[in-house]
């Protein structure tokens, strides 16, 4: 009979050590669930760009902006987005200078300049 009971026992324990690790990790999953998504809220509403240079064509048909975009995860780096006619550029490494030159209305050359080495030049045509 004490075998029995200490049997019992022991299973009443185990069921219940059961319980609360399947309870911890439910809660965990919610929060790292709940985590991801205000993070992604945050990514998709927080503005984290600076604006550079908005250029407009020469008759204001066509706009390029350039933003500077910080990195989600390194707080010290950023990069350089180039946005026109709903189409994005985007360049790892921030240049020193930056200039647009328009050739018309629908076609544009940003080139970016870095201290030290060969200016990218970019061809943009609008549609």
């Amino acid at each position: 009979m004490d075998w029995n009971a200490d049997y019992i026992k022991e299973r009443e324990k185990t069921k219940f050590m059961i319980t609360i690790g399947c309870l911890f990790g439910v809660v965990i999953t919610l929060l790292l669930i709940i985590s991801v998504i205000i993070w992604l809220l945050y990514e998709a509403f927080v503005p984290d760009e600076t604006q550079l240079m908005v250029s407009d064509s020469p008759n204001n048909i066509n706009q390029i902006e350039l933003v500077e975009k910080e990195d989600p995860l390194r707080s010290d780096r950023s990069y350089l987005r180039i946005y026109y006619d709903d189409e994005i550029i985007t360049r790892t490494k921030l240049p020193d200078d930056i200039s647009i030159e328009w050739e018309n209305d629908y076609e544009a050359y940003v080139t970016l300049t870095n201290q030290g080495r060969e200016p990218d030049v970019i061809n943009i045509e609008f549609e």
